[in-house]
């Protein structure tokens, strides 16, 4: 399997099997000759006038109790009834744009005997195709495997594949989202001055803190870019109260930081020239790209984009000396850096 094209947002449009429905008004030998004509039907979805899911026939169950029967005359008894009469109610049935990993959870849910159903694939509430268990169950291993191979080894987030991959989708889809860039302040003086294991630590917990920020959130996405740059992907609406949240957070962990400094409010460490100085507490840059004002057309214009908006954000954190979160306003006419309207920047 090749890495660079493995689709990371899989839905479950993507894994659908384009199984017949049967109408509720057919016959049940109907049925049965449409399971016998393949057998790799294990499900039928039950569908009335206007394509909507009604019911459904298990195969093994529907051999069983209908056409066999407890003493085996089950066609005879069954064969001219209408498959509304002995259908189940409908199993599992999701819209064709859930992820497969909420395909997953709804499984959890499931209870003997239709534990191993297929799942029925609706498009707007009307019938689109089957996905099977053991099918889902692939997609979410391969998934798994490709991420464990991009994972940054400190905090278990995926890395560049799968943010470029990640990214290239959305674009691809024409979704709008947006794109949080974090990093952390003065870290390199802090690694000199309280040592790389602390430093570690730092990641770490920025690391545990976006995941428990955006947990929950539908199609938001966190990747480790590596150091101490991190990444967060999400729908636009959502990235000021994400990236406020974070903030908010990690403030909270100077103290365990920077011990006995904290209150001081600043460390001595040497600068990039080898000189001592006074430098800040552990503070965060947030640069946020959005797709709602620029047409972004690839990976490569995000970064061009992205290198302009961090520079801005990481010189109002200079002057700040604090955590900033700066959103691009620009729009694709444009050549200057807008700053943020006031409510929008938080910086304290």
């Amino acid at each position: 399997m090749n890495m660079y094209f493995f689709n990371l947002d899989r839905r479950l449009r993507d894994l659908v099997i384009k199984v017949p429905a049967i109408h509720f008004e057919v016959f049940v030998r109907e049925a049965f000759l449409l399971f016998m004509k393949d057998e790799n039907f294990n499900l039928l979805p039950v569908i009335n006038y206007d394509e909507f899911v009604v019911g459904q026939l298990q195969r093994r169950r529907f051999l069983e109790h209908i056409i066999l029967g407890k003493y085996g005359y089950g066609i005879h008894l069954n064969g001219n009834k209408k498959v509304r009469d002995v259908m189940e109610p409908p199993g599992l049935t999701l819209e064709a744009s859930n992820t497969i990993e909420e395909a997953a959870m709804q499984l959890q849910n499931r209870t003997y005997p239709h534990t191993y159903d297929d799942i029925i694939v609706v498009e707007k509430g009307r019938y689109l195709g089957v996905v099977s268990v053991s099918l889902l169950i692939e997609a979410l291993a391969q998934k798994s495997l490709m991420l464990a191979k991009d994972a940054n080894p400190l905090t278990g987030l995926p890395g560049n594949w799968a943010i470029k991959n990640v990214i290239e989708e959305r674009i691809s889809k024409m979704e709008d989202f947006d794109v949080i860039y974090i990093d952390i302040n003065h870290f390199k003086p802090f690694n000199d001055k309280y040592g790389f294991a602390k430093g570690d630590e730092v990641i770490i917990s920025l690391g545990e803190i976006i995941k428990e920020t955006v947990n929950g959130k539908k199609n938001t996405f966190v990747g480790h870019i590596g150091g101490d740059d991190f990444i967060v992907i999400c729908p636009p609406e959502t990235s000021l109260e994400i990236a406020e949240k974070i903030k908010e957070e990690f403030e909270k962990l100077l103290p365990d930081f920077h011990g006995k400094d904290f209150l001081t409010g600043y460390y001595l460490s040497k600068d990039r020239e080898g000189k001592e100085k006074n430098f800040p507490l552990l503070s965060l840059t947030f640069a946020i790209v959005s797709s709602t004002n620029r047409k972004i057309t690839s990976y490569a214009h995000l970064a061009s984009i992205a290198s302009e908006v961090k520079a801005k954000a990481k010189s109002m954190a200079r002057e700040a000396k604090n955590s900033v979160i700066f959103k691009d306003r620009r729009k694709d006419k444009t050549t200057e850096v807008s700053f943020y309207e006031r409510n929008e920047l938080f910086s304290s």
